[in-house]
């Protein structure tokens, strides 16, 4: 009976699961070209980075290494910043092409994948807000709601919560409509 029950015929795998292996490594869905990939991350990393720039910009008054200071002044320091954003999302997205293991998980409009980048991304800006506060490398004004749960800054809470989402869902149009414009 238990050579049986090893001999008996496995049952196929959904398309949906065509890049994932039962062993869990890491296989590549043969329908996802690398130049399509390479267009998914340039995307996201453009869209990543504009969405961020405007965020760090605009919310440079909470925060009192930065407050008073003109545009032109913050502008580097914003660029900067929204460069490490983007790489936290590119993180998130890594994170989640392993979970998955599927590196075209993002090229997919599904609400896990938004719901996914969410999390992380508040629990990273949790983690990053609490180290930064107590090292000493920034402080709030009174312009920072602080969120008494989480002791972090709502600014940034909501930037890293929002933002990886939404440039998930902008690079994933882009892409779509760029993939069926395509072939």
């Amino acid at each position: 009976m238990i050579s049986e029950r090893r001999t008996a015929p496995q049952h196929i795998r959904p398309a949906r699961h065509a890049g994932y292996a039962g062993d869990r490594t890491f296989v590549a869905d043969s329908s996802l070209s690398s130049r399509r990939l390479g267009r998914f991350i340039a995307a996201m990393v453009l869209a990543g980075f504009v969405l961020n720039e405007i965020w760090e910009m605009a919310q440079m008054s909470a925060y009192v290494e930065t407050a008073g200071r003109s545009w032109m002044s913050t502008l580097a320091l914003c660029t900067r910043a929204a460069v490490g954003d983007v790489e936290i999302i590119l993180g998130i997205s890594v994170a989640d092409a392993l979970a998955a293991a599927d590196p075209g998980w993002g090229l997919r409009d599904q609400w896990n994948i938004y719901a996914t980048a969410a999390v992380l991304g508040l629990v990273y800006s949790v983690l990053v807000e609490h180290a930064a506060l107590a090292a000493g490398r920034w402080s709030y004004t009174e312009r920072m709601p602080v969120v008494p749960v989480l002791g972090a800054g709502l600014w940034p809470l909501l930037q890293m919560t929002l933002l990886p989402p939404l440039t998930f869902c902008i690079t994933q149009r882009w892409a779509g409509r760029r993939a069926t414009t395509k072939n």
